[in-house]
């Protein structure tokens, strides 16, 4: 065998090796992703465009992306970053679009009456205490997590996430909740009831 012909054995090789592996963590972590931008995103149009452009960076820089459990909050700092720059260019186009992009989308359930409720909190919040919240509660990632993607120290994620709950609670306990009754215990499984 010629130098030449191991030469494009070797890079057949790796690329095959490059493939397997983007396809793996495509498969692992296209469903948060997609879940997260989605509740971010103005538009089902927007968040998929988001999904897009995450796998597509993810792919051109696959040896910077991290190994094992590491990758996750990696892709969702990315997911993060390509929604701020979607965000930017849309104020850009349209400033009444960068108020419309921060708010949840509200679903309505006839199975319970809270989700209206929880819906009408969450738009409430800030967007810093809503995005440290639907991190924790819908995309289930741990505050050590949350401070990856947000790029801030532990400590702090571990801060944001127990006052948004705190606010959270406050504006939901302060709405007209005569029908449905107060809520007892932790708020997590409401807001897990409720994820898009």
């Amino acid at each position: 065998m010629s130098s030449e012909t191991g030469q494009e054995a070797r890079v057949t090789q790796m690329h095959s090796e490059r493939k397997q592996r983007f396809d793996a963590l495509f498969r692992e972590h296209v469903a948060g992703i997609a879940s997260y931008c989605g509740w971010r995103s103005r538009t089902a149009g927007d968040g998929e465009d988001a999904v897009a452009e995450v796998f597509l960076i993810a792919w051109r820089r696959l040896d910077d992306v991290p190994d094992g459990n590491e990758a996750r909050p990696w892709l969702y700092g990315v997911a993060r970053r390509v929604l701020a720059n979607q965000a930017r260019a849309d104020a850009r186009r349209v400033r009444l679009n960068a108020q419309l992009g921060a708010q949840p989308l509200r679903l309505e359930s006839e199975e319970d009456p809270r989700v209206a409720l929880v819906h009408e909190a969450l738009a409430a919040l800030s967007p810093r205490d809503r995005e440290v919240l639907l991190l924790a509660e819908w995309e289930g990632l741990t505050p050590a997590e949350i401070a990856r993607v947000m790029q801030i120290p532990r400590v702090t994620a571990r801060g944001r996430l127990h006052r948004a709950r705190r606010r959270f609670r406050a504006v939901f306990e302060s709405l007209p909740v005569a029908a449905t009754g107060p809520v007892r215990g932790p708020v997590s499984p409401l807001l897990m009831r409720c994820e898009p």
